[in-house]
């Protein structure tokens, strides 16, 4: 296998991970069974709520949807999206005293790879029952290709696996940053997984790549009813609408711009290009990042609290049942014009008690 066929496999592999995650129909390479276990495991999928309760009674039936925590991890960089795994399949290992030796067993393993030679291959019999497992696990993801032939069992370390440990993430997923360079200097498409992304200052969203899977993770936060394609960009409209349905989905304002910037036009980012942004500056214009934060503290302009309203009957109930609401902290709002007093809903059976109880004393006064 050659290094261009490792750097391939990696991203592949991890793109069928995320078009998993991000329900991308008709995958062209489905994840294996135990991938979408470690996606449920580690909480970026969840059983689809709505589908259990209006379609089957048994939860294991339901397809797995993204959660919160998926999207943060979708609009991750690929190094971030790597470590987030690492650190979770390490978490999620056997509990008690035999997760602390796979855990020391893993992390053998990972720094063995880091001093490994790119493009070679390595057989297993080397490698302990323990490390075995945590050589096929990781091929799961791509990181490391397994292969088993006749009765020889070896592996290719790819890049990313033995830069994991001791090295920095800028060389991590270069044949991503190759695809990226040879695909924006020729303008005819072909399969890669590039992504270069310009944000106009009209809120217009001009995005180099030929990936569906691309294509879906923009569809989170852009209008996707303003999509126009060509061979190998496509164009999208950011709009109050698309950012809010994005924020209902849990994804934060932050995690929209941290992508948009990671994700920009190399041009954006070269104090010299032809498009004119400084060193220092952002690659997104301001009055984009401005209306993006806008849109987010639109959120808490107004808050919501279940009320309880209460309309007093007795003469001088409304002041009483004002005074104690008052007095311990359970008073939204009133007004004795109206003869009403709204009641934080939580409370409301202490608050029924006390009428119950000045109701009965007010009775017996009357009957003195």
């Amino acid at each position: 296998m050659t290094p261009e066929d490792l750097e391939r496999y990696t991203q592949s592999q991890w793109d069928a991970v995320l078009h998993y995650l991000v329900g991308t129909p008709n995958m062209k390479v489905q994840p294996n069974p135990a991938v979408t276990h470690f996606l449920f495991q580690t909480d970026l999928m969840q059983p689809d709520p709505d589908y259990t309760r209006s379609s089957y009674n048994n939860k294991d039936d339901a397809p797995l949807v993204i959660t919160q925590k998926g999207y943060d991890f979708m609009l991750q960089d690929n190094t971030q999206q790597v470590w987030h795994f690492i650190v979770q399949y390490l978490d999620s290992m056997e509990a008690s005293e035999k997760k602390d030796k796979f855990q020391r067993e893993a992390l053998l393993v990972l720094i063995c790879l880091s001093h490994s030679r790119f493009g070679e291959c390595y057989s297993t019999a080397l490698l302990t029952k323990r490390g075995l497992k945590i050589v096929k696990d990781l091929a799961l993801f791509g990181l490391i290709y397994h292969k088993e032939i006749g009765g020889t069992s070896i592996f290719y370390p790819t890049r990313i696996a033995m830069q994991l440990v001791g090295a920095g993430g800028s060389g991590m997923w270069s044949w991503s940053t190759k695809a990226l360079d040879e695909a924006l200097a020729h303008p005819r498409p072909h399969n890669s997984s590039h992504l270069a992304i310009i944000v106009q200052t009209n809120f217009q969203l001009c995005a180099y790549t030929t990936s569906e899977l691309h294509v879906s993770m923009l569809g989170l936060f852009c209008d996707v009813h303003s999509i126009r394609r060509l061979p190998n960009v496509i164009f999208m409209t950011i709009t109050r609408d698309s950012i809010k349905g994005a924020f209902s989905l849990g994804i934060q304002s932050q995690q929209i711009l941290r992508f948009l910037e990671k994700h920009a036009h190399p041009k954006l980012r070269q104090g010299s290009g032809g498009l004119g942004a400084s060193v220092s500056a952002s690659p997104l214009p301001g009055n984009i990042v401005d209306q993006i934060c806008l849109w987010d503290r639109e959120r808490s302009r107004v808050l919501w609290n279940d009320v309880f309203m209460h309309q007093p009957m007795l003469t001088g109930e409304y002041r009483a049942v004002h005074k104690y609401v008052l007095d311990h902290g359970y008073h939204v709002w009133s007004s004795e014009r109206r003869n009403q007093i709204y009641i934080k809903y939580d409370h409301v059976e202490r608050v029924q008690r006390f009428i119950s109880k000045w109701r009965a004393k007010a009775a017996s006064a009357r009957g003195r």
